[in-house]
């Protein structure tokens, strides 16, 4: 079996980066759009929200992520961008935009908040495959 070479600060470097993210995104980008799928206020999403364990629980599932498309991106032997972004584009493709799509047809979500939530992750994934095969 092929070596496989881990940049682990990078990962880490990640979970942050998705962390900014995240802020960016749920907040004055797509904050109100997302309040308003998900049918809550800000007051409603606060109420009994522990900042520690759901941050620290996404950090986590980013890092998780970003191992992961670490470990993609050493099997293939990627060394560019645009070698980094076509793995995360796959991985996100494959692995996270259509098990959301099929999750929101038996929950009946609307596509506008699969957008919204797979956009997100979409971001981090290129964000992640252009860290990663570049540290």
């Amino acid at each position: 079996m092929q070596s496989v070479d881990i940049n682990y600060l990078a990962v880490l470097v990640c979970g942050v980066l998705s962390m900014v993210t995240g802020f960016l995104w749920y907040g004055p980008i797509f904050g109100k759009a997302w309040m308003q799928e998900v049918g809550k206020t800000e007051e409603e999403l606060r109420k009994d929200f522990n900042p520690g364990k759901t941050y620290g629980l996404a950090v986590l599932g980013h890092i998780i992520m970003a191992l992961v498309i670490a470990y993609f991106i050493s099997l293939t032997g990627a060394a560019s961008i645009v070698n980094g972004i076509r793995i995360a584009l796959a991985g996100w493709v494959g692995l996270i935009a259509a098990p959301f799509f099929i999750n929101g047809l038996f929950n009946d979500k609307s596509i506008r908040l699969f957008i919204i939530d797979s956009g997100y992750q979409l971001v981090n994934c290129v964000v992640f495959g252009i860290v990663l095969v570049l540290w």
